[in-house]
């Protein structure tokens, strides 16, 4: 399951919006029916796991992470506390509750980005963060990045 793109939409009053349908299309199996939304570890926006992607994110955690040291017990309870199941319902909608709106920043417009295995729900405002690097800072930070050292 590859989610991409970067697509534009509204939510309503209610909190309501349309999962573009090129991602509702990748969530079509009957595994894949419910949804987890939490906060951003990083950003003040929201990502959405498929719950297939949310379980294994759990168990990768629970095996790095001990039950019997305080500190790991703490980023774990604090990682899977704030989250919530959706689903999307039969006219491709997912409802994003107010408080989960309010600490991304949408009010009435949203941008959703397809990150591969999530999809993140970022503020489509000019003046919240973007979730963009301009082109000459996106091409320094990939070479750096993608750069191979070549023994010689």
């Amino acid at each position: 399951m590859r989610f991409l793109g970067n697509i534009e939409a509204k939510v309503d009053a209610k909190g309501r919006a349309f999962l573009p349908a090129s991602f509702r299309k990748l969530l079509t199996s009957p595994d894949e029916e419910n949804l987890v939304l939490r906060q951003d570890i990083f950003e003040n926006i929201l990502v959405i796991y498929p719950e297939s992607v949310w379980n294994a994110l759990m168990d990768e955690m629970r095996h790095k992470l001990s039950r019997w040291d305080r500190r790991e017990q703490m980023v774990y309870r604090t990682f899977v506390s704030g989250v919530i199941n959706i689903s999307v319902d039969a006219t491709g909608r997912i409802l994003i509750p107010k408080p989960f709106l309010q600490t991304a920043g949408i009010k009435q417009s949203l941008r959703f980005v397809g990150m591969g295995d999530s999809i993140e729900i970022w503020a489509n405002d000019p003046e919240a963060s973007q979730p963009f690097m301009d082109k000459d800072a996106f091409g320094a930070a990939l070479e750096d990045v993608m750069k191979t050292t070549t023994a010689e």
